[in-house]
């Protein structure tokens, strides 16, 4: 896949919310010091997402996000 199709991020709560947004996730990386890197499939409105995040403008629902953190919170504990 070519790089300018990923999005990478450490951020857990962004990929949250990413993730519920529809955003494929493409696995999980870890480095020595255990801080994982959330690698995602690329989408045009990435850029209009991430900064309705940050600006507390974005929606959804707070059970979806609160199952996608645990989600990947597990899948980081997980990842080697």
């Amino acid at each position: 896949m070519d790089p300018t199709e990923i999005f990478r991020t450490n951020d857990l709560y962004l990929s949250a919310a990413l993730k519920i947004h529809g955003f494929k996730l493409l696995k999980v990386e870890k480095d020595l010091r255990g801080r994982g890197t959330f690698i995602f499939q690329d989408r045009p409105n990435r850029s209009d997402v991430v900064t309705k995040y940050f600006s507390g403008e974005l929606t959804g629902s707070l059970k979806d996000f609160s199952n996608a953190w645990a989600d990947l919170k597990t899948l980081l504990n997980q990842t080697y």
